[in-house]
């Protein structure tokens, strides 16, 4: 099962409504979110996007209740702010970038599970304001005109983050959560 970390998203239920075609999933809030209450078959983590901008807010707080996600060794999917508060989580530093509500191409330019079945170049939606540097131990997987850091991957821990936002991004998008969802069962098996 997959627990989706809602930090807040007005979008939250499109998030659900794409998980749900692959996976039973329980949403609980950030402000509610206990490491040591998640449910006992839970083997996969999404924290979600938020109408929060990373350079212009303190999210310590935020931070403070997602890092125990890192020490449970379950695959990890950061989308939006989540994919920004999981960088920070491991030392990424923030960086302005204006509010963009638009598709954008992205570049993928890293071989990797997450990407499968995709073209090298696809359009995706963002809806975020601020970006984030690669955090060490990471690596790169997708870039942007907009962004330095549109996918990244760590290097030895199943922790992907992206900066756009998949349940916006039509069949893109769909795919890669398919992808997300196929990672986590095989690192489960």
């Amino acid at each position: 099962m997959v627990v989706i970390v809602d930090c807040g998203y007005k979008f939250i239920y499109r998030l659900e409504d794409l998980v749900d075609q692959y996976v039973d999933y329980q949403t609980i809030s950030i402000f509610d979110f206990d490491v040591s209450q998640l449910p006992e078959n839970v083997n996969t983590i999404i924290i979600s996007n938020a109408q929060v901008s990373v350079h212009e807010t303190n999210t310590n707080n935020y931070q403070a209740k997602i890092k125990p996600i890192f020490d449970l060794n379950l695959p990890v999917l950061g989308i939006g702010f989540g994919h920004h508060l999981l960088g920070l989580c491991f030392d990424a530093l923030t960086a302005y970038q204006p509010y963009a509500n638009e598709l954008t191409e992205i570049g993928i330019i890293e071989d990797t599970p997450l990407f499968d079945k995709l073209p090298l170049v696809v359009e995706v939606m963002q809806d975020h304001a601020g970006t984030i540097s690669i955090p060490p131990d990471f690596k790169l997987l997708a870039s942007s005109d907009q962004s330095i850091n549109e996918a990244m991957q760590h290097n030895t821990k199943p922790f992907y983050g992206i900066q756009f936002i998949p349940e916006l991004s039509g069949n893109y998008g769909a795919t890669v959560i398919e992808n997300f969802v196929n990672i986590s069962l095989k690192y489960n098996t």
